[in-house]
């Protein structure tokens, strides 16, 4: 009989593995199209102090890269010139960029092939100089990749090429320089009613053909698309509005660029403090990351506090009432078993936060789209944790001994395996991946950070959030004897296992409500009736009939469950929901509105976000809230069940990377209000008066 549990169970597995890759409906993403190598141009002819080499960038259809200022996403290329020798300094040039518009954003860069012509200031020219660059090279499309690049190269002293110079020279006339003749910025004027702008003069000896310009300098400044005001003859004045200037670093000068075809000037002016921030900016802005460096340790520490919390979120219950058990059993153990096994509950933890850290790294590398909890957008990780749960719950409810290999075994509990060593180590790997689809305070601030740096910050992030969360066990095992105040076993136990073994099989029939959500209700169907069979079976094998029936009554409710989830419509169109009409999330729209006096809340969850159901139920969904969704405040809403570029480069323009996302915007905060995780009434209402009021000016 045996035999034939082991054979059910592994075909339950067989079909798992075999149907995962059919259910999703996703394609990956796609990898970036780029090239990218060093042309090696060698000792200026005019200047044998300097020499010039350029970083040349091809691109595929639909790809770009970006300007030293990217605009409202994406990041500039990063240069590192560590390891080089015989150069005193490098000066990198950007050719004048084009607008790039996207989903109602506006980047600034490159399509198709751009070269950066480099300065090389040599410490000698008569030595040979040997160029080491590490580039940080970002490119998108409908996916954004940070793509690491390593060049070399050796200038021999007094070295010069002529094709790769002449190619390089192509660029550098390309580079926007100070006023011509034929094309002058003749002056620049800042003005703060009636709202921050920047009025730019321009005078052309020619008409100008397709002008744009672009304000770069202060990050803590943004300017919008420029609008021409007036013209009269070859004087052309253009309006830019600002916004941030009231937090313009002082004597940092803003640079204007001015762009019309093959022609570009720049030139550039100093903001002027106690001006007043109210500009039409773009509906978001995304701030660039903070150099990994600099802000590193303040994010290690929001890490650990972030894991320490995510012990409290509802997503961990149902995993820690195995912690109770263990903690119960403590008491007739000796002291280094006790501190044993919370040990490798720790290191169970730690384990799959730096096993998360590694693929979020390996799938960024890859091109494709990373974040907090996106791991049950994917169809196989929902049925392996739901066979997960359903074998613990099962093993709860005493419906079978494991005798599977030794691995298998330990990982799913082995006759109480789950109080082994193994068994710790296997329930702080099960207890993190739970809790993913929660993001606690802190937690997403952190995900953040580490998500928008390299593979180093993002695993020092992730062991820091473990670290975190396993330091409850940690202090456990340097105190065992807490685990004293405790009761001692009894009958009590039996009925606090049942408990247990219902909030697994519960926890299971939510990951197969998502399941339906993502791949069908009838490939959820299928396995769920698969599981359910096999613990019908078990527990008619052990003569457990009452499990038996009760069995078949939930796998009846599990089925009625998924055609409800599968059936539910996704926020495609606008719609009513408990009195609020929801309009889908339209980032272009968000900015019209704005400059219309109208304040806007949006709303990002997904089925499988836990914290997302509480804050809807306890805070979106209260009397107050709705009130002011039904009357003054256009609401907003997207889901992110499903895996979705669009939602997820939305996100990025925050620096976040995980759900919930909640933000406030209206005329007093164009660029929006984000909302802590966790929400409270207080916070939003907070936000939405002083979203709806216009920023007074100065």
């Amino acid at each position: 009989m045996l035999k034939r549990v082991t054979v059910l169970v592994a075909a339950v597995l067989a079909y798992v593995l075999h149907a995962a890759p059919l259910l999703a409906q996703t394609p990956p993403s796609p990898k970036p199209d780029f090239s990218a190598d060093l042309v090696a141009g060698g000792v200026d002819r005019r200047d044998p102090n300097v020499a010039w080499i350029g970083v040349h960038v091809r691109l595929g259809p639909g790809w770009h890269t970006y300007w030293r200022s990217p605009g409202d996403a994406g990041a500039p290329p990063e240069f590192d010139w560590r390891g080089s020798q015989n150069i005193a300094a490098a000066d990198v040039e950007y050719p004048a960029p084009r607008r790039i518009a996207s989903a109602g954003l506006d980047s600034f860069g490159y399509a198709d092939e751009v070269v950066f012509p480099v300065r090389l200031r040599l410490r000698d020219p008569h030595a040979p100089t040997q160029v080491s660059l590490k580039l940080a090279l970002f490119v998108c499309s409908q996916i954004c990749t940070r793509n690491d690049l390593t060049f070399n190269a050796a200038l021999a002293p007094g070295g010069h090429l002529d094709d790769p110079m002449r190619l390089i020279d192509s660029w550098r006339a390309k580079v926007p320089r100070t006023n011509s003749p034929a094309l002058s910025i003749s002056a620049i004027k800042r003005t703060p009613e009636p709202k921050p702008h920047l009025s730019v003069t321009v005078t052309s000896a020619v008409p100008l053909v397709s002008p744009d310009l672009f304000v770069d300098g202060d990050d803590a400044v943004f300017a919008g698309r420029p609008l021409r005001a007036a013209q009269e003859g070859e004087v052309t004045t253009f309006t830019i509005p600002l916004d941030g200037a009231d937090a313009a670093h002082p004597g940092k000068p803003l640079h204007v660029t001015l762009v019309d075809g093959s022609r570009a000037v720049e030139a550039a002016t100093l903001p002027t403090a106690g001006v007043a921030a109210s500009a039409a900016k773009p509906a978001f802005t995304p701030k660039p990351a903070p150099p990994a460096s600099a802000s590193l340790w303040p994010m290690l520490a929001i890490a650990l506090l972030g894991g320490l919390i995510l012990n409290f979120m509802p997503c961990v219950f149902p995993v820690l009432s195995l912690k109770i058990f263990s903690l119960v059993a403590h008491k007739t153990r000796e002291t280094r078993a006790v501190r044993l096994r919370f040990v490798a509950s720790a290191a169970g933890v730690i384990a799959s936060f730096l096993l998360l850290a590694a693929t979020l790294a390996a799938l960024k590398a890859l091109g494709a789209q990373v974040g907090w909890g996106i791991q049950f957008q994917q169809p196989l990780f929902l049925i392996i944790m739901a066979a997960i749960l359903v074998a613990l719950a099962a093993n709860l409810l005493d419906l079978y001994d494991i005798h599977l290999p030794a691995p298998l075994g330990r990982l799913v509990g082995q006759g109480g395996g789950h109080d082994s060593v193994a068994g710790h180590f296997a329930n702080g790997l099960v207890m993190t991946l739970l809790a993913t689809p929660c993001s606690a305070p802190f937690v997403g601030t952190a995900v953040g950070f580490a998500l928008s740096q390299g593979p180093e910050q993002i695993v020092m992030i992730f062991a820091a959030l473990g670290l975190g969360m396993a330091s409850p066990y940690l202090v456990l095992a340097a105190l065992p004897k807490v685990a004293r105040v405790f009761p001692r076993p009894g009958n009590w136990m039996v009925t606090v296992r049942r408990l247990a073994a219902v909030a697994m099989a519960g926890t299971a029939i939510w990951l197969l409500t998502i399941l339906a959500e993502i791949s069908g209700v009838q490939n959820a169907l299928i396995v769920g009736a698969s599981f359910g069979f096999l613990v019908w079976f078990l527990a008619v094998r052990r003569q457990r009939f009452a499990h038996a029936i009760a069995g078949t009554l939930i796998a009846g409710l599990t089925g009625a469950a998924l055609l409800v989830a599968g059936d539910r419509p996704l926020p495609a169109v606008a719609q009513a929901v408990d009195g609020v009409r929801w309009q889908p999330l339209a980032p272009e729209k968000i900015s019209a509105l704005v400059r219309d006096g109208q304040t806007v809340f949006v709303d990002i969850g997904a089925s499988w976000c836990v914290t997302c159901k509480v804050n809807s139920a306890l805070i979106v969904g209260s009397d107050r809230i709705r009130t002011r969704l039904g009357s003054d405040v256009v609401p907003m809403q997207a889901d992110w069940t499903k895996p979705d570029d669009r939602i997820a480069a939305y996100l990025r323009g925050f620096n976040r990377y995980g759900l919930p996302f909640n933000a406030v915007f209206g005329p007093g905060a164009p660029d929006g209000i984000v909302l802590p995780e966790l929400l409270t009434q207080g916070a939003v209402l907070a936000a939405f008066d002083q979203a709806s009021a216009k920023s007074a000016s100065h």
